[in-house]
């Protein structure tokens, strides 16, 4: 019955039960709110019981971290041992966990934190055994672990009674009766931390007997970790306790995710400003931190990213050699969106040398894994990749049916969605369906004005005006490049300035309006000159001798 007196304590409340005994929350002679961990008659009266007892309270008195409930005091050779920790005042994070996962920055300081308590318990020669969100309090977002061990006691009849809330978090050789070591409370970290990245148990079966065959024998659900969270919590979670990293492991790879994400913004922002030799150096730069680390998951990325910079810069040998040792990189990890990227990557190194068969198929390979993970961006530019490798294999029927299934795939895409849409119309143009091809080039023009991509949509237009004019529609293709020529004023694109006016005199001409025929071959010669592009020069000269010839 509470309350009631026990020793110089009041008991308050039951907090919990144990193995070994009961915690209550107690009141302190000076008033402070403290919790009391007493022994049962079981517990004393067993052989090893109060022995172990005494050793778990004089370590625990060594522990001098925040991150830990405090010693306040124990009485171990009385007829009714007990030790009094600090009560944590705060909401446990199994309450927390209820309403979704940690935001980021939650997530670095509970993996931080947990990780220094463990390794304050370790140092002083404890083992927790029983990591858990229901054991770890969060008052102002820090983690304090409680229950530290001294109330646990593991046997088989307990397991099989034990709460599910228990078992998800603990390490197969406590399941297995096998002594335990530090790394249990490891193997706790890396379960605590992928369920509180993403929401939901990383073993989440419902029921004890299918709960212990996932922790024995079955991998974790580790999808949806953040990439930096991935490796060192795989690594925390493997079943043989020599194959988990040290808890200074855990501390550093937690205190490394600033620097790395720094790092990732850098080259981020390189490849937004075309800057891919830079972009190339930054992800070198990561490559070296994650092997530094043992980071296999940030190896494998780092490398993904290091094979687009040297794409984007126009280095696709090197770039190639890269995305082969990322796709074994992150297949090695399981990494199976990153490796369907490298397949992808692979794909256009080996089309550019006009490899075709060896492109289709990573292009191939790249497909089924987007297909299988779901990535809708890969999935859709890979539909295009395999449209472009069978028109030019003469396949007109094939590509069409790869464009259209694009098309429908990346409405939220534009950049794809207008790679897919320009591809589909000049199929319809090679099948000579010009009107067809007119209203697919008409669709990507306005979709990339839209967006903002205005040298898409001024080469979409001058496109629909080919398409019009190979049927002889001129007064339609005259409008589409005078919205093209009005683009490439806009955005001063002398290029596609050059060649609509090339291109605006001959429709004019077949108009039969020589006199604007001949201005708009005059100003393309001049627009050719500033370029120094003979080709175009060509071009506008010989039109416009014949217009003006007798």
């Amino acid at each position: 019955m509470y309350p009631r007196r026990f020793g110089r304590y009041e008991l308050l409340t039951k907090l919990g039960a144990g193995g070994m005994g009961t915690v209550h929350l107690g009141r302190a002679p000076d008033g402070r709110i403290v919790a009391v961990k007493t022994m049962n008659g079981v517990a004393i009266a067993a052989e090893s019981g109060r022995p172990r007892f005494e050793r778990e309270a004089e370590a625990l008195r060594k522990v001098d971290d925040p991150h830990v409930a405090a010693f306040v005091d124990a009485d171990l050779t009385g007829p009714e041992p007990y030790l009094v920790t600090e009560y944590v005042q705060g909401l446990p994070l199994e309450a927390i966990l209820a309403e979704g996962p940690l935001a980021p920055d939650d997530l670095g300081r509970l993996g931080l934190g947990l990780a220094r308590a463990l390794d304050a318990l370790h140092e002083a020669g404890l083992v927790h055994r029983d990591v858990k969100p229901a054991n770890i309090i969060m008052p102002d977002g820090e983690p304090v672990l409680i229950d530290l061990g001294i109330a646990h006691h593991l046997d088989r009849t307990r397991i099989t009674t034990m709460p599910i809330g228990t078992l998800r978090y603990m390490a197969p050789e406590l399941l297995a009766e096998r002594r335990p070591t530090g790394k249990a409370d490891v193997f706790g970290w890396g379960a605590v931390m992928a369920h509180a990245a993403t929401g939901r148990p990383c073993f989440p079966a419902d029921s004890i007997p299918a709960l212990v065959n996932q922790v024995l024998t079955m991998e974790p659900d580790l999808s949806d970790l953040p990439d930096w969270l991935r490796d060192i919590v795989g690594r925390a979670l493997a079943k043989e306790p020599a194959d988990r990293p040290s808890v200074r492991s855990l501390q550093e790879a937690v205190t490394r995710r600033p620097q790395v994400e720094l790092l990732q913004a850098a080259y981020h922002g390189a490849r937004a400003e075309h800057e891919h030799a830079r972009a190339e150096g930054i992800a070198y730069g990561l490559h070296a931190i994650a092997a530094a680390a043992g980071d296999r998951v940030l190896m494998a990325s780092s490398l993904l990213d290091q094979a687009h910079a040297a794409r984007g810069s126009g280095r696709l040998d090197r770039a190639e050699t890269l995305f082969e040792q990322a796709r074994a990189a992150s297949a090695a990890v399981g990494a199976r969106g990153d490796e369907g990227w490298a397949w992808d990557g692979l794909g256009v190194c080996r089309r550019h040398r006009e490899d075709d068969d060896a492109a289709g198929k990573a292009f191939a390979e790249a497909l089924a894994i987007a297909e299988e993970v779901g990535d809708v961006p890969l999935r859709a530019w890979n539909l295009c990749n395999l449209g472009e490798l069978a028109v030019r294999r003469g396949d007109v029927e094939a590509a069409a049916a790869r464009y259209d299934e694009a098309i429908e795939a990346s409405p939220d895409h534009p950049q794809i969605e207008l790679t897919a849409l320009g591809g589909r119309a000049r199929c319809a143009r090679k099948r000579k369906e010009y009107r067809t091809a007119e209203s697919l080039f008409e669709r990507a023009a306005r979709r990339a004005e839209e967006v903002g991509d205005l040298p898409t949509s001024g080469w979409s237009w001058y496109d629909l005006a080919d398409a019009a004019r190979a049927h002889g529609d001129h007064e339609r293709a005259k409008t589409a490049l005078e919205a093209a020529l009005g683009v490439a004023t806009r955005i001063h694109d002398r290029l596609m300035e050059g060649w609509t006016l090339c291109k605006l005199g001959s429709s004019l001409r077949d108009l039969g309006y020589a006199g604007e025929a001949a201005a708009a071959y005059e100003r393309a010669r001049d627009v050719a000159d500033s370029l120094h592009d003979d080709e175009m020069r060509d071009y506008a000269t010989t039109r416009l001798t014949a217009l003006t010839a007798p």
